[in-house]
């Protein structure tokens, strides 16, 4: 007789839809007051939405958070990276105030205007100095870890983001990328379609978790045969409406073996 399975369920941040005044008018009432703008109201609704949805581990940020970032991060040729950190702090603390154990998510500094050419590998090293001093003082404002998208990393990349307070998301990855990537975590995040990497990859690489993202039932049960449930984790990226997104991954984390 089989059984059902819940398995945990893991954020890793959005590109969220823009609101429509009624909705901006409703937030602005609510934090009235408060310091906020269309990015703030994204932040805090992405939230809300995977609260709501009993998401496990919640991730807030993504690619929508860039001119964040861009603001907080700027290469100055005679200064090195110039740190300015307080918005950002800010954003989160509205919402690590409501709830801990929260994720920030973030891209990759190598996408920020300013960013120094991998060619100059002192200052490129320099600006991810100072992006990981960004991640450690949100850590000390109670963001718990960081996931970090990437676009096609090298190896410099890698080492210069390398901790084990992040997570790395590949949006596609390639089997080749994942293999260099797993040089540096042991926490593998794979899109459903690319499950047929899973086993020269468990073959090659010791893999402590597998988060498998949009997650279908026959998926996770072809996973299941090589890691044992602790160890599966149904990931999600929400592209757009985020209440409905998050409630479909909660409920495909449940599965009858």
């Amino acid at each position: 007789m089989k059984k059902k399975l819940e398995l945990k369920t893991q954020s890793l941040g959005s590109e969220p839809d823009i609101p429509d005044i009624t909705t901006l008018k409703e937030f602005i009432a609510l934090y009235r007051g408060y310091e906020a703008d269309l990015v703030t109201f994204q932040m805090l609704r992405s939230y809300s939405d995977q609260k709501s949805a009993d998401i496990h581990t919640i991730g807030v940020g993504g690619g929508y958070m860039r001119q964040r970032m861009e603001e907080g991060l700027k290469w100055d040729a005679e200064q090195g990276p110039l740190i300015h950190v307080d918005d950002l702090v800010y954003d989160y603390s509205l919402i690590t105030s409501k709830s801990g154990g929260i994720w920030s998510v973030h891209e990759s500094p190598s996408v920020l205007s300013t960013c120094p050419s991998q060619d100059d590998e002192d200052s490129f090293a320099e600006m991810y100095h100072g992006f990981r001093q960004i991640l450690r003082t949100l850590r000390d404002n109670r963001i718990f870890s960081h996931i970090i998208h990437l676009e096609s990393p090298t190896q410099l990349e890698l080492e210069l983001l390398s901790s084990p307070r992040s997570l790395y998301f590949l949006r596609n990855p390639t089997l080749e990328i994942l293999g260099d990537l797993l040089e540096h975590t042991s926490d593998l995040i794979l899109p459903t379609e690319k499950i047929s990497f899973l086993g020269e990859l468990i073959d090659q690489f010791q893999i402590r978790r597998v988060m498998l993202l949009d997650a279908t039932a026959p998926a996770l049960l072809s996973v299941l045969e090589y890691v044992d449930p602790d160890h599966l984790v149904v990931a999600g990226y929400c592209q757009g409406s985020e209440e409905k997104y998050w409630k479909k991954v909660q409920d495909s984390a449940i599965i009858s073996v």
